[in-house]
């Protein structure tokens, strides 16, 4: 097994062991309704590009809800988007020509700002997207739905804006984005990170732009794909990056020959909190067979022996999220959305792209991730600290003041949990009226999803800092340059190297922070 990360070419093995709270991914991606995907599936399809497919039974119900739908309309149905004009227009007519309907849908909607999503993010977007349709209750025509998925295949990852949705009439404008490529008039984003003609790339794969309807563009930008990408993403990574957490606490622990009192399993169980005993026994896993002072302090400082409580919080935090966003990944967030039958129809309109669970949801992974990532800065400071450390040198230097250890990887700890800490504000409380006030509440989904996201990278490089440091103490143990017994890193670690001279630690910290937050791969 290895790890895999993208901020150097290096590869590195870590040894058996390393913590992998999602399990192992499966070979393969099958969208339809009878499926419910996990954070996992949409990781795995977002970066290890596995293979996906729409179910037999998916291809069928969208089928029938594109019949029922086109019933529906024969009938005399008002039926927004297919009758109706879009968002405020829709007390007036549609365009006569269907095809012109949905084009200047995704026309309008080809705004946005700022930086372009990583092709993980949309490709993980494009997933979400046809396990929404594949549940057959938009009436989107099956080539529609083949056409986006096809993109998927061909690995062709359109270029979309990180900034323009509000989360509330779906992710219009980042799914306008996908749309637009579909039909050949967008920009798709290569590897090397340029930009080319969506018609050129098509092309070279052999595709055929496809000509949207209005209720097939509406289909594909009216729902809550593009958090729904950010976010499973945010929590697999985040389940990671606490497992991480757990054991490098245990190492301190062993390090610090801590008093291991606090992880007694039978504390915990006496609480009955989940997370906090799975967090407890973890950590006492990872300390186990370190050595324990007794002449340490009788309690330890809250950030070791509280940290079951913390983490455990985090994990049962994380948990709740995983539950609503997984649940949001497999309905059906649409509108309007067709039930019934050919013989009786029906067209329900409401408001199923409202993406307020997923904004919670969001919001608690990253009031988890920050709790995590300022209690790991604490464990820091604990370990660079003489009167906490058992003694070692301040700040971890081999020579205090001819070296000065550990003190610019401290500062940049610091900077980085104050941004996590700057940036943990809740977005699912945010909402603001717009869209001509047919969006006078919206949700801000897919602002709090992308911020958790962004939140993991900035507590992966804290625990690398963290890591770095345990490191140091060993080293310098293993010198004579600290008392204490030297205990050795887990297994699992990346090799890290202590040193003696000062030397910039700045490669060694991206380089750990791209390992904790990738998956383990098989």
């Amino acid at each position: 097994m290895q790890y895999t990360h993208a901020i150097t070419d290096a590869t590195v093995e870590p040894k058996q062991g390393a913590p992998n709270i999602g399990g192992n991914i499966k070979a393969g991606v099958e969208f339809g309704p009878e499926h419910r995907l996990r954070c996992e599936d949409i990781e795995s399809v977002a970066l290890s590009r596995r293979a996906t497919s729409f179910s037999e039974s998916s291809l069928e119900a969208m089928r029938s809800s594109a019949d029922i739908l086109r019933a529906a309309h024969e009938r005399g149905d008002e039926i927004y988007g297919l009758t109706t004009g879009f968002g405020p227009h829709v007390k007036y007519d549609a365009d006569d020509d269907i095809i012109a309907q949905g084009c200047g849908l995704i026309a309008h909607l080809g705004a946005g700002w700022g930086q372009l999503a990583s092709r993980e993010v949309v490709r993980a977007t494009m997933a979400a997207r046809c396990q929404a349709l594949a549940q057959g209750r938009s009436g989107v025509a099956v080539d529609a739905a083949l056409a986006l998925h096809a993109l998927l295949e061909a690995d062709i990852t359109p270029a979309v804006p990180e900034v323009g949705s509000v989360g509330a009439s779906g992710d219009l404008i980042p799914l306008a984005h996908v749309a637009r490529v579909m039909t050949g008039d967008g920009r798709v984003l290569c590897e090397d990170g340029s930009v080319r003609a969506a018609s050129e790339v098509l092309a070279e794969h052999g595709l055929q732009p496809i000509a949207l309807t209005g209720r097939d563009a509406l289909a594909v930008v009216n729902g809550t794909s593009f958090m729904t990408a950010y976010a499973p993403l945010a929590v697999a990574r985040a389940e990671r990056l606490l497992a991480v957490a757990e054991d490098l606490t245990g190492w301190a622990f062993r390090s610090l020959a801590g008093r291991a009192e606090c992880l007694d399993d039978r504390l915990h169980e006496a609480r009955g909190h989940v997370g906090q005993i799975a967090s407890a026994a973890n950590i006492a896993a990872a300390a186990a067979g370190g050595p324990e002072d007794t002449s340490r302090p009788l309690q330890e400082v809250y950030s070791l022996r509280c940290a079951p409580q913390f983490l455990g919080a985090c994990r049962d935090q994380l948990s709740h999220a995983r539950t609503l966003i997984e649940r949001e990944l497999s309905g059906v967030n649409d509108n309007p959305v067709v039930c019934g039958t050919v013989e009786d129809p029906a067209v329900l309109h409401g408001g199923n792209f409202q993406g307020q669970q997923v904004a919670f949801a969001a919001d608690a992974a990253n009031s988890a991730i920050t709790q995590m990532t300022l209690l790991i800065e604490r464990q820091l400071d604990v370990v660079l600290n003489p009167e906490l450390n058992g003694g070692a040198p301040l700040l971890l230097a081999w020579q205090p003041g001819a070296t000065s250890g550990m003190a610019g990887a401290q500062i940049t700890a610091t900077a980085i949990a104050a941004d996590v800490r700057r940036n943990s504000t809740p977005s699912a409380v945010a909402t603001m009226p717009t869209n001509g006030r047919n969006q006078d509440v919206v949700s801000m989904g897919t602002m709090a999803a992308r911020v958790a996201y962004e939140q993991t990278d900035r507590a992966a490089a804290v625990l690398g800092v963290y890591a770095i440091a345990l490191t140091q103490l060993d080293y310098l143990r293993a010198h004579g340059r600290a008392p204490g017994e030297r205990v050795g890193p887990p297994a699992w670690l990346p090799d890290v190297q202590g040193f003696a001279e000062d030397r910039p630690l700045f490669d060694d910290i991206n380089r750990l922070a791209a390992v904790f937050v990738q998956p383990m791969a098989s």
